[in-house]
């Protein structure tokens, strides 16, 4: 039995308390606000240090512009046959926004959507003697909009969004081409026909997310739940029950608006930069939590450009191994995580993940994403793992 055991059903009940009493926690909405009250009270007793930060930013831009993307190809086509620049310029602007938005993760089209205010909950744990360097263990506390077209089309809709995609970008060269050439040639009719006839795959962006959000156990209450069983492992060890750092200090965060572009990891960045700077500082950061049997850590997220501590990979690999489990090392090739804005500003970071990446599982961003799902054991082998590179 590793130590890490002793809290799984604590994890395991914090997990199916938020889920059934909080519910689904919308992007700086009152869900999230609530976990956020109880982790200070679950962590005021565990930390040295507990606050809160409040931060600004616009959780609807994310996945907000999806549908001004479909139209606006929609008027890329209407105007493809006597307008051609314009259509070029249209396609191209709705190409543009997609990949700075949604990929990159840029604030591209931010301004123009309703400003909230977002919170992010941290603790502090200091160490025996010194601190000489610093570890961050996080994971969000919002849940994600359910995406309609994953829900009803499982893996299939994979496909579709790529072609969704490049529809945009082949209409935009194709109609630059027209406006060059001056038009006229059979092969410019053929292109505005499948531009046109791509249409309804486009249309589906329409209804790629509905605005409820899901119950988030996997994503990411597991995570806070480890994070939280994290906490009360060192409060009892810095009590004489085991182990207690020194020369570390450890910053515990539940994480805001991650969903809505990883807003809170952002915000955290630019608030914190100098004493991240000032003292050797790590990312540990835990989602996607339901099956030990896929115990993953993360080198590079594809979207966003990350690429994570080959240091902590490494770390990971021996402790998992140390424990005499499997751990696969994957990427992110779809969406990004918080511990891509760590990694992406210079500090140390890493994700830890028991999910299969490999496949849209049906419970990730839809309604099925439940307690039920997430295995008490995942939640342990997460934590140990979690406990032992900071041992290391």
């Amino acid at each position: 039995m590793t130590v890490a055991e002793r809290y799984a059903g604590y994890m395991h009940g914090l997990v199916q308390n938020v889920v059934s009493k909080i519910g689904p926690r919308e992007s700086c909405g009152d869900g999230e606000k609530q976990l956020g009250q109880l982790l200070v009270k679950e962590w005021e007793p565990l930390c040295d240090s507990v606050t809160t930060e409040s931060f600004a930013c616009h959780p609807r831009a994310f996945l907000g512009f999806l549908p001004a993307y479909a139209l606006l190809y929609l008027a890329a086509v209407a105007c493809y046959w006597l307008f051609p620049l314009l259509s070029s310029l249209l396609a191209g602007l709705a190409f543009a926004t997609f990949v700075l938005e949604l990929m990159l993760y840029w604030e591209f089209v931010d301004p123009l959507f309703p400003r909230e205010q977002g919170e992010n909950i941290v603790g502090a744990i200091r160490p025996r003697g010194e601190v000489k360097r610093r570890v961050i263990v996080s994971a969000h506390t919002d849940s994600a909009y359910e995406f309609t077209l994953w829900y009803f089309l499982k893996n299939a809709s994979m496909p579709i969004v790529v072609l969704g995609v490049l529809a945009s970008l082949f209409l935009c060269v194709a109609a630059g081409a027209k406006t060059v050439a001056g038009g006229g040639s059979e092969a410019f009719l053929t292109a505005g026909v499948i531009a046109a006839a791509l249409y309804p795959v486009v249309g589906l962006f329409l209804f790629w997310h509905t605005y409820t959000p899901v119950p988030g156990a996997m994503d990411d209450m597991a995570g806070v739940a480890v994070v939280t069983g994290l906490a009360r492992y060192l409060s009892d060890g810095k009590q004489g029950d085991g182990f207690f750092p020194e020369g570390t200090e450890v910053v515990l965060i539940g994480m805001g608006a991650e969903e809505a572009g990883l807003r809170g990891a952002k915000r955290y960045v630019e608030a914190h930069r100098e004493e991240l700077e000032r003292i050797p500082s790590y990312g540990l950061f835990v989602d996607g939590v339901y099956d030990e049997k896929f115990l993953s850590v993360v080198n590079r997220e594809l979207f966003i450009g990350a690429k994570h501590s080959p240091r902590l990979v490494e770390l990971a690999k021996r402790a998992a191994a140390q424990r005499g489990r499997n751990i696969k090392v994957t990427m992110v090739p779809l969406g990004a995580t918080d511990a891509a804005a760590f990694s992406l500003a210079g500090v140390p970071s890493t994700c830890i993940l028991c999910q299969d990446t490999s496949k849209l599982v049906p419970h990730y961003h839809t309604r099925l994403d439940t307690a039920e799902k997430v295995r008490p054991e995942s939640l342990s082998v997460t934590l140990q793992l979690i406990i032992d590179m900071i041992q290391h």
